[in-house]
């Protein structure tokens, strides 16, 4: 889906819009770079449409602020974001593409930029500590892109749910991001890695974690219920969360990650990596506790243990106290 006419012939990437598209309920993307805008009320015609100068791969909506903010990925690697064009908090122009209504910024091209060759701003990263690390992007496909969601109101923690909503309205936005733990994105693709962006600090990636094997990344989450979890698919069959509050190193489920083939036989224990099922798409669900994972024509729902739905109400501020540390954002 995501075509909305002419050149429509790609991958379609839906995201619910509800609390931050004022006037659409539906946001699709197709490979030809077209970013369509739906009522639920006519699916026949797009209420608007945006051209990317991309080959759209997926996209996620923002769900914070009045900018109406979209962020998509690309099969070349790069990251682009769009935004109503009279919410948009600076950040200069590029990106190829805009509407009466909005905004077209690319925030990066996909794999190394060298100073400000093909990003506006790029000579003025506020995070960048070591050039070489920080400029690298995707090579070749992202497979997902995650932006924090808001964390709902049935959160697992009354202090968590506090600590998220003062952060969330009382942070500054930059560039039309959202500054702090609540703006971060994250994004998974066919280089094998998984990287933590802060655009509302930087348009480079923060850091990359990459897989402990030569297989692609397929999907990436974050919990709808603890601010700093998230958790990722890959093609070799695993499933890895990560707790970046506990550690941006290595995921709490283990350097070997979750094999879900454990869960489809007797005889998958035994399956070489080979001969692993990969995995295409994963999904929380609302409270938290459970995620659906997709592998071919199989679906598989696991249970997570109570360090992953439970909040303690400080994880924000440690995710933003591991990243200084780090040097990986300046305030």
């Amino acid at each position: 889906g995501g075509g909305g006419g002419e050149g429509g012939n790609g991958i379609g990437t839906a995201a619910g819009g509800g609390g931050s598209l004022s006037t659409c309920k539906l946001v699709t993307a197709s490979s030809d770079g077209k970013v369509n805008y739906w009522s639920v009320s006519n699916l026949r015609d797009p209420v608007e449409q945006v051209k990317v100068n991309a080959n759209l791969s997926c996209l996620d909506v923002l769900q914070y602020g009045s900018n109406e903010g979209v962020v998509c990925g690309d099969e070349r690697g790069g990251m682009h974001a769009i935004f109503a064009s009279s919410g948009r908090d600076g950040g200069g122009g590029g990106g190829g593409g805009s509407s009466s209504k909005r905004v077209v910024r690319t925030i990066h091209p996909g794999g190394v930029f060298g100073g400000n060759k093909s990003l506006d701003d790029a000579t003025s990263l506020e995070g960048d500590v070591n050039d070489k690390a920080l400029d690298s992007g995707h090579y070749g496909m992202v497979t997902a892109v995650a932006a924090r969601p808001a964390i709902a109101s049935n959160v697992n923690s009354r202090s968590s749910m506090k600590e998220t909503t003062t952060s969330t309205t009382s942070s500054s936005m930059a560039k039309g991001f959202l500054r702090g733990a609540g703006g971060l994105l994250v994004t998974t693709g066919v280089d094998w890695s998984t990287k933590l962006w802060a655009p509302g600090y930087t348009d480079a990636p923060l850091m990359s974690f990459l897989s402990n094997s030569y297989d692609y990344m397929s999907d990436v989450q974050w919990s709808p219920v603890h601010p700093s979890i998230f958790a990722t698919t890959s093609s070799n069959g695993t499933v890895n969360i990560w707790n970046l509050a506990i550690s941006l190193d290595q995921p709490i489920s283990g350097t070997e990650g979750i094999l879900i083939d454990d869960f489809s036989g007797a005889d998958s224990a035994n399956a070489s990596p080979s001969s692993r099922q990969g995995l295409n798409r994963l999904k929380w669900s609302a409270d938290g506790r459970r995620m659906a994972v997709a592998s071919g024509d199989k679906m598989h729902v696991l249970g997570v243990g109570e360090d992953v739905w439970k909040t303690r109400g400080d994880e924000e501020g440690k995710v933003m106290n591991n990243l200084l540390s780090r040097g990986l954002i300046h305030d």
